[in-house]
């Protein structure tokens, strides 16, 4: 029994979370709407939180995301609207292009300048967060794709299809890491680098491979969320910070305890989801919300440091 709450207490806080809802909230909440509306409006967080889990995997971290977000969509408004001869292709095209660039400059930074990534990924944040501002004019600027709005609008048994996209790289993440070779090397490389590159893994390219990998699914994440929305602010990156964090940490501490896995993030975004949901459904206090997700990071980073075997002996 203890190996298995050890395993999957996280997992089993979600239909808890969801029962203590329904019974708090039964008309509004206990509701397939609800549901639905649960699994489309958190189908960015869940593709996100996939991205920074794969670089967490190798021992980094990248803190651009939010920004790169922010840049791809507002890249993509800003070439539709000034420059009519552009179609919505050679837009998200250009700012697929851009956010590449981004995850180029994050993997030169931190392996050939030997950076810390929590640092340089911290800067190209806030610097493409500015570029991004600076695009639309600090402005709130309204969706002009028609594509991407037909493509991330529709909907299949009710849920949105960007649900269904990040399910699809949940579980193809969770292939490469528990089952092709790719997949072990990174985890030797969070591990070890030294060892992993004793042992013959090109540590630097699959380090360089995961930054160029975040920069692609954050780009994904920014075409979802301009698609689903009517509009698009540079600064729309910002509010998933933590969230993202908080759902990787959980993730770290369920289904494979003490490894960062693609079922155990997906796990933590459903536990944040239902929560962040619930309390709304209540109308509680927006600081109440907060407490929540705050919280919900602080635990699972304990949780995190304690089946990672870094505590160290307390002072006496």
């Amino acid at each position: 029994m203890r190996s298995f709450l050890r395993s999957y207490l996280v997992v089993i806080l979600v239909p808890l979370l969801f029962a203590l809802f329904s019974i708090l909230a039964p008309s509004t909440f206990l509701t397939s709407y609800n549901v639905q509306t649960i699994l489309t409006t958190n189908s960015v967080l869940i593709i996100l939180a996939l991205g920074e889990t794969a670089v967490m995997v190798t021992g980094e971290f990248d803190f651009s995301f939010g920004g790169t977000l922010g840049l791809s969509a507002a890249i993509v408004v800003m070439l539709i609207t000034d420059f009519h001869g552009i179609s919505s292709g050679t837009a998200i095209l250009v700012s697929l292009l851009a956010a590449l660039l981004v995850g180029v400059l994050n993997a030169f930074f931190v392996i050939k300048l030997r950076v810390k990534s929590f640092i340089v990924t911290l800067g190209m944040g806030t610097l493409t967060t500015g570029i991004g501002l600076g695009i639309t004019g600090s402005q709130t600027v309204s969706n002009p794709s028609k594509f991407l709005s037909a493509v991330m609008t529709k909907h299949a048994a009710g849920v949105g299809l960007p649900f269904f996209y990040g399910l699809a790289i949940v579980l193809g993440a969770w292939f490469v890491l528990e089952y092709v070779k790719t997949g072990r090397n990174m985890y030797f490389v969070g591990e070890g680098r030294k060892a992993a590159f004793l042992a013959g893994i090109h540590v630097n390219r699959i380090r360089f491979g995961v930054f160029i990998l975040s920069a692609l699914i954050a780009w994904l994440a920014g075409m979802v969320m301009l698609g689903q929305t009517t509009a698009v602010d540079a600064t729309y990156g910002g509010p998933y910070l933590l969230p993202v964090f908080a759902a990787v940490f959980l993730g770290f501490t369920t289904i494979r305890p003490g490894r960062f896995n693609a079922l155990g993030t997906l796990v933590g975004v459903l536990v944040l989801a239902i929560g962040s949901t619930g309390l709304e459904i209540l109308s509680v206090a927006s600081w109440i919300t907060q407490v929540f997700d705050g919280g919900v990071l602080i635990v699972a980073v304990g949780l995190a440091n304690i089946l990672g075997g870094n505590l160290t002996e307390t002072w006496t």
